[in-house]
């Protein structure tokens, strides 16, 4: 769950432009039950993403990068139009 949260609250800093304190309180809605010190940790983590570009410690694997779905998300994005 930990890489879920991380992508929220980047989502949060990046995109809704929320502080750090807001970003942590958001996050209890989206993940009821979760701890501060988990949310807080969280949140430095996007930080650090999304504004000293650092490398997210999880791995999440692209559709693109499977042969599979290539073609589709190509076609989806109108790649080479």
């Amino acid at each position: 769950m930990d890489a879920r949260m991380v992508e929220k609250a980047a989502f949060l800093l990046r995109e809704a432009h929320v502080s750090r304190q807001e970003a942590v309180h958001a996050l209890l809605e989206y993940f009821p039950g979760t701890a501060f010190e988990d949310r807080l940790r969280c949140v430095h983590e996007a930080y650090d993403i999304v504004h000293l570009g650092a490398v997210p410690t999880y791995s999440v694997s692209s559709q693109v990068s499977d042969a599979r779905y290539f073609a589709a998300a190509h076609e989806r994005h109108a790649f080479g139009y």
